[in-house]
């Protein structure tokens, strides 16, 4: 049983991580790393992975 836990963690860790570092190279292409919302969540094995880049500028 530890065995199989531990390759879904393994799994889990691999694909956020894909996920994040394809959100950030957007952001920095987009100038946008000051401004980047990620939510993930993980139900019986099914990823939600969704991201948000803002574009705030002050207004004065």
């Amino acid at each position: 049983m530890r065995e199989i836990e531990f390759g879904k963690k393994e799994m889990l860790q691999h694909q956020i991580s894909e996920f994040v570092k394809s959100v950030l190279s957007m952001a920095e292409t987009e100038g946008k790393l000051d401004h980047i919302n990620i939510e993930i969540s993980n139900h019986n094995g099914n990823l939600q992975m969704d991201y948000t880049l803002r574009d705030r500028k002050k207004a004065y």
